[in-house]
């Protein structure tokens, strides 16, 4: 399967040249992003769910959804991950527009997620997740999202991206990284300006540019 990461040139450039690997972000990184069109908050998702069509049922008793003054709604709160955002469509005129791109790099997923599974194999509880965007109404009847992929959930105003995500899992509760001599960092930062990206490097340019199979430029 191929996907596709939009970006700047000038930003992409040393993973199109092989001189750095794929970059993961902390989710809370797509909260902030300055463009309208692809900001969202990544923190909290939030479905409204048609009380015409769905059942709530609370430690075996139902509740009469049809009485409920308005939908009902379910906020989930997905785990702070490290995340990489494609599409699956390929150098799209709209998506270089939208994401004000000059370069769509074209990415194996299964050479990343073997390089990235053989990256966190060390890190005790680290794991790589993978799979589609699923997009959701503004009022949802069927079916219910799934509570632990929502993750992989976004407002279907956001459909056009057609995106699909590969995340890095940290286990609950763990909070510093330490490397083999002894460095320990944050894992995450609650600075807004100081917030983290993994860069997931080989040693040489031939690892880092081992997934990338096609760069495509804005004619």
């Amino acid at each position: 399967m191929h996907l596709y990461l939009y970006g700047k040139k000038k930003f992409l450039g040393d993973l199109i040249e092989g001189k750095k690997g794929i970059r993961l972000s902390d989710i809370v990184h797509y909260s902030l992003l300055d463009n309208d069109l692809m900001r969202d908050n990544e923190l909290e998702k939030n479905f409204t769910l048609d009380k015409n069509k769905v059942g709530i049922q609370i430690n075996g008793y139902s509740l009469d959804t049809l009485a409920m003054p308005k939908n009902p709604s379910i906020l989930l709160r997905p785990d702070r991950c490290f995340c990489v955002c494609f599409s699956t469509k390929k150098s799209d005129a709209t998506l270089f527009s939208r994401f004000n791109a000059d370069v769509c790099i074209e990415i194996d997923l299964d050479r990343l997620l073997e390089v990235l599974r053989h990256a966190v194999s060390t890190f005790v509880g680290m794991d790589v997740v993978h799979g589609p965007v699923t997009y959701y109404p503004d009022v949802m009847a069927d079916p219910i999202p799934d509570i632990q992929s929502s993750l992989f959930y976004k407002r279907a105003l956001y459909s056009v991206e057609s995106e699909y995500r590969v995340a890095l899992t940290i286990p609950r509760g763990k909070k510093r990284f330490k490397s083999p001599d002894g460095f320990e960092m944050d894992i995450f930062s609650d600075d807004p300006n100081d917030l983290h990206h993994l860069f997931i490097s080989g040693n040489t340019p031939d690892i880092n540019k081992y997934y990338i199979s096609g760069v495509f430029f804005v004619e």
